[in-house]
Formats: structure tokens, C-alpha cells, sequence
């Protein structure tokens, strides 16, 4: 049997020392710490997406098992208001108009709400259920993704109509971001596992990107430093190279991700995959490093990150209450 010399130890079997090597060494430190929940009274039931309005310093929360778009408020860390929209599945921010785009259900249509007074001041009736929302401040257009098929609305809020419906080449949508500039919109399609391209200027469809062999494409991130764009798949986060189309990392990640969230100054992404733990990866140029799995609620798929404070939020319920918790990232 080989041995191995260690200090402090005479002639110690390989494999016992490499286990006493591993004991020697200090434990590596989870890259989030878990704060209390915070109880947001008066709701119940699951929630769908989450987001930061970081003008407003609130999350914006789509409730929609309580039928409520909710605004929970950073600096107080409490509950403002739980508007009654009916079922509500995400939201996006106009800072020029006053007001949140919330898309809703039962029936389908997007809902505007004034995000001083929070009180919705109309809406715009959409033919399907409704899934994700986006907000382009260059065009004041609002994309909508059709739950049920693969579309995409093209909103005009002002006017109060769908102004285009994009088609997509596939079973449904789920995620999309915009890059930096407006200049492209990255839309992740189900069925056929692709990322579709789509220019905002004349709203056609540009490129489709592949994320084969992966599956079950849902949340989405822009990496505004180097051009990259993050894809949640079924057990992978894959990070595509946008000026070539091309998927140039992959990282192990939860298997049922639904939303993602990304921080652009600490870059990282973090993964609430409904199993009871968020997946942290550190994103740089062309890599994805998995730091570790973070416990959370089991069930929640909702997560977004303050790009102001680098607190990460979740929301969940348990049982007949809800709460949105924070996680700091660990020194």
C-alpha cells in the first residue's frame, strides 16, 4: 500500500491521508446566507415571477395563487399593497409613464397599474393566457408571452392594443430579456429548446440559437460585460456567446429552474430550482463555474437579485402564509 507523507504524521496509508488532508482544511462556506423570512400578510397561496424595480426600491411580485400583483416595499421590508389584478403572472417597469405592466390571467390581458397610487388604470385584453413580460423604454412597446402556443404580443400601452404578434417556432415561451442597448430581444422557446432572436426596431425574428442536447429552456439573463446571454435548461445553465449564436459554457444547476436572476456587478447568477436549493454560478468571459447549492423553500422557483445592495429575494408560501426572504451573499 502507498503511503503518504504529512506533517505531524509517520508513514499514513494514501487514502487516510487524504481524508485527514480533507478534514485538515477549512469548510468551504456556503456563497449565500439565508435571512428571516419576512411575513406578507393577508395573502396566500404560490407565486409565479419576481423582480426588482430598482427605481422604486420595491419587488414586485406576480401572486398568482392570491389573484394579486403585490409591491413589497426594500428599504421598509414590508408588504405596500397587494393590488387586485386577478391572476397575475409577472411585471415590468415604465419609469417615464408612472406605471407597471402586469400580465394577468383569468381572463388574459395585460393589466396597468400606476405604481405611485397602485391602482390599476386599465388594460388591454390579449386572446390566450399569459405568461412573462418586458418593457422596451426606447419604443414604449410591452412584449407579452402567450402561455399556451408559441407568441409573443406586441403591446402598445399607450394606444391600448396589440400593436403585432410575433410567431416563434415552437410549443410555447418562456423567459426574455433584453441586451443593454434595446437593440436585440432574446426570447427562450419550449418544444424546440431554442433561443429566438428579435429585433425591436421592425419586430422580426433575426436567428434562432440551438441549446441542444439540453432541454426544457425557461429562465433567461443578459451579461451585459461580455455580450453573453444565460439559458436555464432542465440540470444545466448554459451561457451563449450572442455574437455568434454559439453555447460556450455549461454549468450544473437545479433540474426544475424555473426564473434566474443575475448580478452584473458581482457576477453571479443564481438558479431557484423548486428542489429546495438555489444553484450559484459565477459567470465570466466564456466560463460558468458552479460555487454551490444554497437550501431554500422546497417548491419556490421565484428569485430576483437588488443590483443596489446584492441581496437576493425569493417568495413562497407555506401552508396559508407567504413570505419573501432575502440572502446575503457570504464574505
Amino acid at each position: 500500500m502507498k503511503t503518504l507523507k504529512l506533517t505531524g504524521f509517520k508513514n499514513v496509508p494514501a487514502g487516510v491521508g487524504v481524508l485527514l488532508l480533507a478534514l485538515a482544511l477549512p469548510a468551504m462556506a456556503a456563497p449565500l446566507t439565508a435571512g428571516d423570512p419576512i411575513l406578507l400578510p393577508g395573502t396566500k397561496d404560490g407565486y409565479d415571477f419576481i423582480r426588482t424595480d430598482v427605481a422604486g426600491n420595491r419587488l414586485l411580485l406576480g401572486h398568482e395563487g392570491n389573484k394579486t400583483f403585490d409591491v413589497f416595499d426594500l428599504a421598509t421590508k414590508k408588504l405596500v399593497k397587494a393590488v387586485p389584478t386577478s391572476t397575475s403572472q409577472d411585471a415590468t417597469t415604465d419609469v417615464k409613464r408612472g406605471s407597471y405592466y402586469v400580465s394577468g390571467n383569468d381572463p388574459g390581458r395585460m393589466v396597468i397599474v400606476d405604481s405611485t397610487k397602485l391602482e390599476i388604470t386599465g388594460e388591454v385584453p390579449v386572446p390566450s393566457d399569459t405568461d412573462l413580460i418586458a418593457f422596451n423604454p426606447n419604443t414604449g412597446l410591452v412584449y407579452e408571452c402567450n402561455d399556451k402556443a408559441g407568441e409573443v404580443w406586441v403591446i402598445d400601452p399607450a394606444a391600448k392594443k396589440i400593436a403585432k404578434t410575433i410567431k416563434v417556432d415552437g410549443s410555447g415561451v418562456e423567459d426574455l430579456a433584453f441586451d443593454t442597448d434595446y437593440k436585440h430581444l432574446y426570447q427562450a422557446v419550449k418544444g424546440k429548446n431554442t433561443v429566438t432572436v428579435i429585433d425591436p426596431a421592425s419586430n422580426e425574428i433575426t436567428a434562432a440559437w440551438p441549446c441542444a442536447p439540453d432541454k426544457g429552456v425557461h429562465g433567461v439573463a443578459y451579461v451585459p460585460d461580455s455580450n453573453g446571454l444565460l439559458v436555464a435548461c432542465a440540470k444545466n445553465l448554459l451561457l451563449f456567446d450572442c455574437a455568434t449564436g454559439k453555447a460556450v459554457a455549461r454549468a450544473p444547476i437545479g433540474g426544475r429552474v424555473d426564473e434566474i436572476a443575475y448580478d452584473a456587478t458581482l457576477h453571479k447568477a443564481y438558479c431557484a430550482s423548486r428542489q429546495g436549493s438555489i444553484s450559484v454560478i459565477a459567470v465570466g468571459a466564456g466560463t460558468l463555474t458552479a460555487l454551490g447549492e444554497v437550501s431554500d423553500e422546497t417548491g419556490t422557483g421565484d428569485i430576483t437579485v437588488d443590483p443596489a445592495t446584492h441581496t437576493v429575494w425569493i417568495a413562497y408560501h407555506k401552508g396559508e402564509q407567504c413570505f419573501a426572504q432575502p440572502f446575503t451573499v457570504t464574505p
